[in-house]
């Protein structure tokens, strides 16, 4: 049983590593997001904390469920990228283990984690950081984590803690919402309660944009779990898993937590859904010539709202620069009028903007001086419409409720193309993201983001699913797996591999 005021450590790291973008700094880290002791539950109790959503959520049923002892270590986080810098990593698990150590006696330790990082020199930093948290706890001391959807879950990970509870939505707006559901199970485990776990792993690497919760095979199979949940089931965690870590532990994975059969024959029955069902991750995307057509037409009937191409192959969100050119080239060169863009990474550009001034007209290039295999230098004659220091509090999706910091920014017109330039590398999937430069999403003909998916929590009162658009162009985050040279996901694997096998795991054997 646990203490009058139990005492709940609290700590974590997220990432989501693409291993194919550049190493995500020390630097990336702390501009983004790192608290430290009490800095943590002061930022959590803000009305728009910048820190993941989880933990204010977890703090309030805490704090709403009864006494106990909160004890903040570190929590830092910072924008999808490349592998995190190992010493980085290092110095952060060392302080936490520091930290850990000094906070005395222990009754429980939430785990605020992405569940995808990888870092310089190792495939599962992650499961170091739960490691590290079962030393500390001892072995009869409950471990609980929250991850991502996209989470690349290893055994470590799982060995080490009593329970690991996933998002369930994605885009995800459910976050805090699992940070809540995080504090409940604590409670329970607290109270003395134990589950058992069953965990498998398959051969399936999906494309991130087959992994939306409102329509499609993973959808369903969330759906199916979330049916069973009652007293002697109370997780079922469903991971799609993030295909650009490419790690050995890629695959959708399959978590359950509870007491007799079904929590073992409920993993096995969603399991061999997802194998069944397998055609069903394979990607579809808009041919780019299609996807200009498109936007070119609303533009010249002087439409509202037609279409919105999802440059899902930048996106920010996943390791992308922001920065890619075969969209925007081609707009620029077919001459699209009334389109709106957002956000097109560039300081540079961002920083020559705020040195003209609003009203100003200038000419510069694109990504001078930092062109890349997909991000071209494109020179251009631009109008600065609006400037911002780029302090926004999001207002819908993903971000509503939170601080987003997008560095120097500057609203442009190049033509009929009206775009949003920022310092900081933010997918595109809130509307404040143009508002706090005085755009109207809805005054435009086609809108374009750089995002794959969670955009569509941000502009779903503009554009329903039939006008978006998901357009095959170049770029680290392209859903077309098979342009990459994979180093370590396992092979063969679907849909990459169309001969991949798989044989079910009797049950005897979870």
């Amino acid at each position: 049983m646990s203490a009058p005021r139990p005492r709940v450590a609290i700590l974590g790291i997220h990432l989501e590593s693409n291993a194919f973008a550049p190493v995500s700094t020390e630097e990336d880290f702390r501009k983004s997001c790192y608290f430290e002791g009490d800095a943590m539950l002061a930022e959590a109790a803000k009305p728009a904390p910048a820190m993941p959503a989880e933990i204010p959520g977890f703090v309030e049923v805490m704090n709403a469920t009864g006494p106990w002892e909160p004890l903040p270590i570190i929590i830092t986080a910072t924008e999808p990228g490349g592998p995190a810098d190992q010493r980085f990593i290092d110095a952060t698990l060392a302080r936490m283990q520091t930290m850990l150590a000094a906070a005395g006696p222990l009754d429980a330790i939430y785990i605020s984690n992405h569940g995808a990082m990888t870092s310089s020199d190792t495939e599962d930093p992650d499961g170091a950081l739960y490691a590290l948290g079962r030393e500390a706890a001892g072995p009869d001391v409950p471990v609980l984590s929250t991850v991502d959807l996209h989470a690349n879950i290893s055994r470590r990970m799982v060995d080490c803690a009593d329970c690991i509870l996933a998002y369930r939505t994605n885009p995800h707006v459910d976050r805090r919402e699992r940070g809540s559901e995080a504090a409940t199970l604590i409670r329970r485990l607290l109270a003395g309660e134990r589950w058992e776990k069953t965990f498998i792993r398959m051969p399936i690497v999906p494309p991130s944009v087959t992994l939306l919760t409102a329509r499609g095979a993973y959808a369903d199979m969330i759906a199916e779990g979330q049916r069973h949940i009652g007293p002697d089931l109370p997780v079922v965690s469903i991971l799609g898993g993030f295909a650009f870590g490419d790690t050995r532990e890629g695959g959708i994975t399959v978590l359950t937590y509870g007491r007799g059969n079904e929590p073992k024959a409920l993993a096995l029955q969603l399991a061999e859904f997802a194998w069944a069902e397998r055609e069903r991750f394979r990607v579809r995307l808009t041919p780019l010539d299609d996807a200009i057509a498109r936007a070119a037409k609303a533009g010249r009937n002087g439409e509202r709202t037609a279409v919105c191409l999802a440059d899902v192959a930048d996106n920010p969100g996943g390791g992308g620069r922001g920065n890619t050119t075969d969209i925007l080239e081609r707009l620029l060169a077919e001459g699209v009028n009334r389109v709106l863009l957002g956000n097109f990474v560039d300081p540079v550009a961002a920083a020559r903007c705020h040195t003209v001034g609003v009203g100003a007209t200038v000419r510069m290039t694109l990504n001078e001086g930092s062109t890349d295999v997909y991000g071209r230098a494109v020179p251009i004659e631009a109008t600065v419409i609006a400037l911002s220091q780029g302090v926004v509090v999001g207002r819908r999706g993903i971000y509503a409720g939170r601080t987003v910091h997008l560095g120097p920014s500057a609203a442009i017109r190049v033509g009929g193309l009206t775009m949003v330039v920022c310092s900081r590398r933010i997918q595109c999937a809130d509307p404040v993201f143009f508002e706090t430069f005085g755009l109207d999403i809805g005054a435009f003909s086609s809108l374009v983001v750089k995002s794959r998916g969670h955009f569509r929590a941000g502009i779903d009162a503009w554009y329903t699913d039939d006008r978006i658009v998901e357009v095959d162009a170049a770029g680290l985050t392209s859903p077309v797996l098979e342009r990459f040279s994979w180093k370590r996901l396992p092979r063969p694997v679907w849909p990459l591999d169309l001969d991949t096998h798989w044989q079910a795991p009797a049950i005897g054997s979870l």
